[in-house]
């Protein structure tokens, strides 16, 4: 019987998908026999064995936090049998009672800190004693690694602290987390080093703050106080001190509301301390007539919308100049000029001293100032602005804003890192610039703001408590009723008080603000409560050898 044709096809791919196979399976049977992968052994790369912290210092190299090891002593209490010998064996070591000790051990279950850290000193003592009384297995002496504070509560707000684990948590220990503890270094054996970060803080000029902010607790009982002092020619922070405070070293006795830093991070209703920045923004955009004295009977009324509106004055201050105003710190004549100036060109002279801008000084958060936008301004606003209500500010602003009333007017950005630098070779990863943010004011306004500043502080003016015998200085005083929230009124709020001062005022070295919320006590002004601070500040400048006084001659 003939084949058929389909049937022969059929056949033909049969035999040519065998023969395709086929050479499949031998080839994969070649590859699978002579071509056996190398088999690779991996190793874990060579990391330092430890991390050492990196150390905080101030500018003048004294040590602010520093990585030590610490002994502890600790209880394996599911291996002791008589607790009461235990606690009487190292009570003297470890300072405490033995029922205290027996107290404390109650709290946990199989393992029990008793003593945090003892003295180095008494490591090789009570060792020496455990195994006399064969109890080396029941009590352990362990070496730990920590941080500690020299200073204490002393900038700790702006330094941190670190856990457990020597993480940074706040503060400066925070920030700089990556520079202080490294990961370990690939490839190298031994220990790494992190950075050592100096600080622009002159702990001097810290404990100055720091004793005069403790003076006025001590006097008036403020919620809060703060203080600043910025080097005019580079914007360097030298102290930075925010009340209440903590040590970090018993950071666990802390509370949240010591270690917020309210230098950085507090806003407020400045008051008239504000004069300085809204009339140097007046002088500069010349449209009011500031040459015309001005004649307070002690209030200034004048027309909002379909309103008038009264803004009284502390006193009657007769003919007023803008050398008078900032000296007397008249609310009337401010107003007036201010409501002469336009609205847009003050506002963007306000912004461009900072009052719209947050500053990155390396601190974990650093508040926004805060003015609202022109348009949403009713027909007080502008002079209210004037004389420090209406507009949010911190100390940092004020003080960062000062140095725009230096002779050269230019806007210096705020510093708080001086360096980083290898604890190992000494080379820099960073140092500080000097940073003009922007050329604000000419030389000639500046110069009759620093007068009127020098005024204030010699008879008749509001801040005459701040001078200083054999020293040229200015000064600003405030005292601002705060705006409370839940009742819409200033009436009930509380107050601010506060002084800013410029040393030497012809040429400042010094920017110092000083300022407390809330003070306790029947004549609260920023005239009686900050500026005997700031004068005191001043006079410890001098001591520490950083001002000279007028007259004395250098040899």
């Amino acid at each position: 019987m003939a084949t058929s044709p389909k049937h022969t096809y059929i056949q033909f791919f049969t035999v040519l998908t065998s023969i395709i196979l086929g050479i499949f399976f031998i080839r994969l049977g070649i590859l699978m026999i002579f071509n056996q992968p190398q088999s690779k052994t991996y190793r874990n790369p060579e990391v330092a064995e430890s991390v050492v912290r990196g150390t905080i210092y101030d500018r003048n190299g004294r040590i602010l936090a520093i990585e030590r090891p610490y002994w502890g002593v600790y209880l394996h209490l599911n291996m002791i049998d008589d607790i009461r010998l235990v606690s009487e064996v190292i009570a003297p070591y470890v300072q405490m009672s033995p029922s205290e000790i027996q107290q404390k051990a109650e709290n946990y279950t199989t393992y029990a800190q008793i003593k945090k850290e003892i003295d180095d000193r008494q490591v090789d003592r009570l060792r020496s004693t455990l195994r006399e009384y064969g109890l080396q297995n029941q009590v352990n002496i362990e070496k730990r690694v920590g941080r500690t504070y020299p200073a204490q509560f002393h900038a700790s707000q702006t330094i941190g602290f670190t856990n457990m684990e020597m993480e940074g948590i706040e503060g400066i220990e925070l920030t700089q987390e990556s520079y202080l503890h490294p990961y370990p270094e690939i490839g190298k054996s031994g220990t790494t080093y992190g950075e050592d970060v100096i600080l622009t803080l002159d702990v001097d000029i810290q404990y100055a703050l720091d004793v005069q902010l403790q003076q006025i607790a001590d006097e008036f009982n403020p919620d809060y106080a703060m203080a600043l002092v910025l080097d005019a020619k580079n914007g360097d922070i030298l102290g930075m001190s925010s009340f209440p405070w903590y040590d970090i070293n018993t950071l666990e006795n802390s509370e949240e509301e010591e270690r917020k830093n309210h230098a950085v991070n507090h806003l407020f209703e400045p008051g008239s301390v504000f004069k300085l920045f809204s009339t140097a923004s007046i002088l500069q955009i010349g449209e009011a007539q500031t040459e015309e004295p001005f004649l307070c009977d002690g209030s200034y009324t004048f027309k909002a919308g379909s309103s008038m509106v009264t803004i009284n004055c502390t006193s009657t201050h007769g003919e007023v100049d803008v050398e008078t105003m900032l000296a007397k710190s008249c609310n009337g004549a401010i107003s007036h000029w201010a409501l002469q100036t336009d609205a847009e060109a003050f506002y963007t002279l306000l912004a461009q001293l900072g009052f719209t801008s947050s500053y990155d000084i390396s601190l974990p958060s650093t508040a926004k100032a805060f003015i609202t936008d022109p348009s949403q301004w009713s027909g007080r606003t502008q002079p209210t602005i004037a004389f420090g209500q209406e507009l949010l500010v911190s100390a940092l602003h004020l003080c960062t804003a000062a140095t725009a009333l230096s002779p050269s007017g230019e806007l210096l950005a705020p510093h708080l890192i001086l360096s980083r630098s290898s604890p190992v070779t000494g080379e820099k990863s960073y140092q500080r610039k000097c940073t003009v943010l922007t050329q604000v004011l000419d030389p000639a306004v500046t110069e009759r703001i620093r007068e009127g500043m020098h005024r204030a502080s010699l008879t008749g003016g509001t801040g005459t408590q701040a001078n200083v015998e054999g020293v040229d200085l200015g000064v600003k005083t405030g005292t601002a009723q705060l705006f409370n929230e839940e009742t819409g009124s200033y009436e009930d709020g509380t107050i601010l008080v506060s002084t800013l001062a410029m040393v030497p005022i012809d040429d400042p070295n010094y920017i110092i603000y000083v300022g407390a919320g809330n003070p306790k006590g029947t004549s609260l002004y920023g005239s009686n409560v900050a500026a005997p601070a700031v004068g005191a500040i001043v006079k410890t400048l001098m001591s520490q050898g950083k001002l000279i006084a007028s007259d004395t001659t250098i040899l």
